[in-house]
């Protein structure tokens, strides 16, 4: 098994696990600066594992950037994934020693504006989930070792910083849920939805099993999102031994030619 994987992980015992099959890479969402995952873990929990990254994915306004001053000093980790570029300023005018992996879900889709944030200083870009094998191949043939690519898990399809689930909850006077799954009525797609104090995060209803993407060269991490998942299962599909699954945009380009032509 390949050694540079990076794994979402719901609770510290499934560390252990995944180490004994050669996975020693993880990432932790922060608590209060994070969005659709599970479980979130705080500073103090967090260094006790000093190779992993903190992940911080909300949008964040001044109040949290001056939060994050007193914050980030304190990480005895590897590095952040980020999207919010004010957590890139920070760490930069704090000269924190500290990676930086750019991590915005539907935006790194081409060479050059990977390179650019390479070029500005950030260690490593993941790119989009919604591009084809050969795609995603070039990005990271282009940008060797400084590429993540996500391989398995179910992928974002929308964050809103709305209370999506509590409002729809609160006007049809429903048992209010953090954690549920949506049908869209006229395609019959399913999502799975997660709302904290800071957000909804919608998540496609088929899992993403990308796996094969292992086969590329020089990319910095094979990115695996266990959030719905657990360590029994991820370890599973690394095995092979589950199938049930989809392989999201790898074979389906998303740029279509509109009927007729513009005039």
């Amino acid at each position: 098994m390949k050694n540079n994987y990076l794994v979402s992980v719901n609770n510290f015992e499934e560390i252990n696990e995944y180490k004994k099959v050669g996975i020693n890479t993880f990432l932790f969402a922060l608590e209060d600066f994070s969005i659709g995952y599970l479980n979130t873990f705080t500073v103090e929990e967090i260094n006790n594992y000093v190779d992993s990254y903190v992940l911080i994915n909300r949008l964040l306004d001044c109040r949290d950037i001056d939060n994050l001053k007193e914050i980030l000093p304190r990480l005895n980790v590897k590095g952040i994934v980020y999207e919010d570029i004010g957590v890139f300023q920070l760490v930069k005018k704090l000269n924190l020693n500290l990676e930086l992996i750019f991590f915005q879900n539907h935006f790194g889709t081409n060479a050059q504006s990977i390179k650019y944030w390479l070029d500005k200083g950030v260690n490593a870009v993941f790119c989009s989930n919604e591009l084809t094998y050969k795609e995603i191949e070039l990005l990271v043939n282009s940008n060797k070792n400084s590429v993540v690519v996500q391989v398995l898990g179910y992928n974002q399809a929308m964050y809103s910083r709305r209370l999506l689930l509590s409002n729809y909850h609160e006007h049809f006077k429903l048992v209010n849920k953090k954690d549920c799954i949506l049908e869209e009525i006229n395609s019959k797609m399913h999502f799975r939805a997660v709302e904290n104090t800071y957000g909804t995060v919608l998540y496609n209803g088929k899992l993403f099993n990308g796996l094969r993407l292992t086969n590329l060269d020089n990319v910095r991490y094979f990115y695996i999102n266990g959030t719905f998942l657990g360590v029994k299962k991820v370890i599973e599909y690394l095995n092979g031994l589950k199938t049930d699954c989809d392989d999201g945009f790898l074979e389906k380009e998303t740029i279509f030619k509109l009927k007729g032509e513009s005039k």
